[in-house]
């Protein structure tokens, strides 16, 4: 399985994606890399999902009443569920 760990680094003149290994492999050869660890960032991970066919029906379902994306619906899912698991 392929993934990849990107950081969104943000300020306030643009949006930049930087690859991690990036950023790494610049800070092993000493740069300066501190202006991925100031701003406002988050961490992500993208991933692919395979959902039996009943369950995304019923997901989009309720994605339409609270008027939210699938993929917004999956995160808040999943994090109510690892909260109440703390």
């Amino acid at each position: 399985m392929y993934s990849q760990v990107v950081f969104f680094v943000m300020n306030s003149k643009f949006t930049e994606i930087k690859d991690i290994e990036e950023i790494a492999q610049q800070a092993d050869s000493g740069a300066d890399v501190s202006e991925h660890f100031t701003g406002n960032f988050e961490a992500k991970q993208q991933i692919n999902i395979a959902f039996p066919v009943e369950l995304l029906k019923s997901i989009d379902a309720e994605c339409q009443l609270q008027k939210i994306s699938c993929q917004d619906w999956i995160k808040i899912a999943c994090a109510e569920k690892f909260s109440r698991d703390l």
